[in-house]
């Protein structure tokens, strides 16, 4: 059969947008503050920055080497493109079977990520309409939240108004990636991150030149808790795991994501360069904007002992209370909701079109299907799911647990491991500096073989050592907890038959 002409992206900026706009998601605005709250502030930032330069940009630079090789030998998931690694056709099976977890993960996270998108849509319009609650005047955090976390619960039951707004949230998401890359994608990314910049820069000064109840209480105070260097958490191996698993899940590393968009664009374009941008983007957003919001605004509102109270109560709590309570206080601060919920959407919004794809390239790339099919039983399954996080408890931990932790993890040591040992350190250094304007020198490969993997190892055994040691582990759980695991079972059962039978004899 004939392969049909890949698809491309349109223009550089537009690749490096889109491909920010994966990574930019509610990990950076909700996500990021929760973490740096609950892990001390400075104590955190320093494994994190750590984390970055040995995991996040190494990894980020072998996705989009393997994207644009794969790419450029019709493939653009993890399932074709480490199946070109090998020649036998044994061998291509297996690493295509280890390839499904690029496209597995991905899907099971949009399976819950689609759901709490859709509450940053409706939250939004709630602020715009007026519907949200009226702020308690009071210096008590907790009193202060409660009519804010008592909507957030009666709307996420959900209401007949949420589940409206997940539909139309779903219905957005399938007229963009039937639109394709360069006229979907990547025109949702050239309006929407910009839009998101300047939203976000905005509400930050706003943030910063308001005044809470105490005079004491300063957004400055909540930066120099963000960036005071701390070290007494250094050996603390929880910490360390949660940096690197933020690190992850921020940039979208073992997601297969940023592979398969990296799959689209030519084969001789500056990756090297892109690849930093984007990693760049991200950051910017994440540790200038996201610490210079959330936190800051807890400390001017709500002082400083808040903080340890408001993490503990995790990220929901910071993001659909603590902001809304705090804006809200302020003249004209529906509309500055508006503006936080509506910044949450857009971010929400380029991401979950990125962690869509992966499944719809590996229909039309692997079983030649069309485009119009392939969105539609990817936005099927997502639907089906979603609906199981939509109405069983605990569902959306489970899949949080093992998609948005393990599987991550997992996957980039197999990419450290495929794509600079069993590709080879020597054809790494050549294929990724196709192009560069800027060469990466050859010890570049070597790090990320050698100090990347193992620092990586050693975070993998910290996380199994916190988390599976239970010998009750596997064995309990309520119907939200084991719908999780069947549906992660099938799901990778699925695409692994699908995987297996459409291997090609020869590449």
């Amino acid at each position: 059969m004939v392969k049909k002409p890949r698809q491309r992206w349109g223009s550089r900026i537009g690749v490096v947008l889109a491909t920010a706009g994966n990574a930019v998601g509610l990990g950076n605005l909700l996500r990021f503050p929760s973490k740096v709250a609950l892990y001390g502030g400075g104590a955190f930032i320093i494994p994190y920055l750590i984390s970055l330069a040995l995991l996040g940009l190494p990894l980020m630079w072998i996705e989009w080497m393997a994207g644009r090789y794969g790419g450029a030998r019709g493939h653009g998931s993890t399932v074709g493109i480490i199946g070109t690694l090998f020649k036998s056709r044994t061998a291509k099976i297996i690493g295509r079977i280890i390839g499904v977890v690029g496209v597995a993960a991905p899907v099971l996270i949009i399976m819950y990520y689609i759901y709490i998108e859709s509450w940053t849509l409706g939250f939004s319009l709630s602020a715009l309409f007026g519907w949200l609650p009226e702020p308690v005047k009071t210096t008590d955090t907790a009193m202060a939240l409660k009519p804010f976390g008592e909507f957030l619960a009666e709307y996420t039951k959900p209401t007949p108004f949420a589940y409206l707004i997940f539909w139309i949230t779903v219905l957005l998401n399938w007229y963009v990636l039937q639109r394709g890359i360069r006229y979907g994608i990547e025109i949702l990314a050239k309006y929407g991150m910009p839009l998101l910049l300047v939203m976000a820069v905005f509400l930050a000064v706003v943030i910063f030149f308001s005044k809470g109840p105490n005079d004491h209480w300063s957004a400055l105070k909540g930066l120099e808790f963000i960036w005071k260097p701390d070290f007494s958490r250094i050996l603390d191996a929880r910490v360390w795991v949660e940096a690197a698993g933020q690190i992850f899940f921020t940039l979208s590393l073992g997601m297969g994501a940023i592979a398969t968009y990296a799959s689209y664009v030519k084969e001789k374009d500056d990756i090297v360069v892109t690849g930093m941008a984007t990693a760049s983007t991200n950051e910017f957003v994440e540790v200038v904007l996201g610490s210079a919001i959330a936190i800051p605004a807890a400390f001017v509102f709500f002082g400083p002992a808040s903080i340890p109270e408001l993490a503990q109560a995790g990220t929901f709590r910071i993001g659909f209370m603590s902001m809304p309570a705090a804006l809200n206080s302020l003249p004209g601060g529906q509309f500055y909701s508006f503006l936080w919920f509506f910044l949450l959407f857009i971010a929400a919004f380029t991401s979950s079109v990125a962690l869509i794809q992966p499944m719809i390239t590996f229909f039309e790339d692997e079983l030649r299907w069309n485009h119009t099919k392939a969105v539609a039983v990817a936005m099927i399954t997502v639907i089906v799911g979603a609906h199981f996080a939509i109405f069983l408890p605990k569902f959306i931990d489970e899949l949080d647990f093992w998609a948005g932790s393990f599987m991550l993890i997992f996957f980039g040591l197999i990419e450290i491991i495929l794509f600079i040992w069993i590709f080879g350190p020597d054809n790494f250094h050549r294929e990724i500096n196709k192009g560069a304007q800027i060469k990466l020198p050859r010890w570049v490969a070597y790090l990320a073989g050698t100090v990347s993997l193992g620092f990586l190892l050693v975070i993998t055994v910290m996380w199994v050592t916190q988390n599976v040691t239970d010998p009750k582990f596997l064995v309990t759980g309520n119907a939200g907890q084991w719908a999780a695991r069947i549906v992660i079972l099938v799901l990778f059962l699925w695409l692994a038959f699908y995987a297996v039978v459409s291997t090609p004899k020869e590449e």
